[in-house]
């Protein structure tokens, strides 16, 4: 992979590739390559895996957010893995449309097509309203855990930049509304399954009830990260930190506005390719009675119990 070829979710700077190969030492001819050869050899020989052929483009994403270390990226898949078999509910559904509750009145997500210009993806989450269940917000990071899935396939990048704008809501009435518990699992999922790395959460609130929101972030996130909270009253803070020209139409910027990016996304995630795909990847769980190791330490994951007990049908 010399280059990273735009797809309708994903542009890239001229030099993604060469930038981000370089900052890991990833850049000398052969290199990733020998790497990933590694990495499917290391693969075949895991018992436990269910799938054991992934596409070397999603391996050197894998590479890539393990800051181009192998034992780290052998590990994360390990636990992306294991997740998948202990909590199943969040990879059961594989179909955005017609899958998944149509959260468009209430929650709206996606990334912005354009890389910043330091290679970080712009991650955007919108609420338009309070009125939502634990259903509809499972549902939700059903939809986040597509995203990640298309990413570790199509994606190149340092990682992601997010901004949440929580200026349509009331947030005294929202914060009731979140599960604790499917949050901090769908967190795990994504941060030590999915590798998921963030420079940044800006939230854009002028309500006071804002500090109840960092506050919980902070509970189902590690303190590295939930240092790296900004909270915005006005847009003009926001631009001190984000190209204004990056940002979406709604956010005064010269983009797609959220909600169109939204949809392009559930529309992409649902083409009858995609869904075949996440049909395959998403089984890719771990049966534990093959593991070759004496102990696994299941605590890493975040969750609670043991794996050599562990029944999955």
């Amino acid at each position: 992979m010399k280059t990273s070829k735009d797809t309708p979710l994903y542009k890239f700077n001229t030099n993604t590739v060469e930038v981000i190969r370089k900052e890991y030492n990833l850049h000398n001819e052969g290199v990733i390559e020998e790497l990933i050869t590694s990495f499917e050899d290391w693969i075949r020989k895991q018992n436990h895996f269910k799938k054991r052929d992934f596409d070397r483009r999603y391996l050197e994403t894998s590479i890539i957010s393990a800051k181009g270390s192998l034992e780290r990226a052998k590990n994360t898949l390990d636990k992306l893995c294991s997740l998948k078999s202990l909590q199943p509910h969040f990879f059961s559904k594989c179909d955005a449309k017609k899958e998944l509750s149509d959260t468009s009145g209430l929650i709206i997500q996606g990334t912005m097509q354009k890389l910043l210009p330091n290679d970080y993806r712009l991650y955007l989450l919108k609420f338009t309203s309070a009125d939502f269940n634990t259903s509809t917000f499972l549902d939700f990071q059903r939809f986040t855990i597509l995203m990640s899935e298309y990413a570790k396939l199509y994606d190149y990048s340092m990682g992601y930049t997010c901004v949440i704008d929580c200026r349509d809501v009331n947030l005294m009435s929202l914060l009731p509304k979140i599960n604790i518990l499917d949050l901090r699992n769908g967190m795990t999922i994504l941060i030590e399954g999915y590798s998921l790395r963030i420079n940044a959460i800006h939230l854009i609130s002028a309500s006071k009830a804002v500090e109840a929101l960092v506050a919980l972030l902070r509970q189902v996130i590690s303190a590295k990260i939930g240092n790296r909270i900004h909270v915005h009253k006005t847009l003009e803070s926001l631009y001190n930190h984000i190209p204004k020209e990056a940002l979406p139409e709604d956010l005064g910027g010269n983009e797609k506005t959220i909600k169109e990016v939204y949809e392009n996304w559930k529309n992409v995630l649902s083409s009858e390719e995609n869904v075949a795909y996440f049909k395959d990847i998403l089984r890719a769980g771990t049966d534990e009675k093959y593991r070759l190791v004496d102990k696994y330490n299941d605590q890493i994951l975040g969750m609670p119990g043991s794996f050599r007990s562990l029944s999955v049908d």
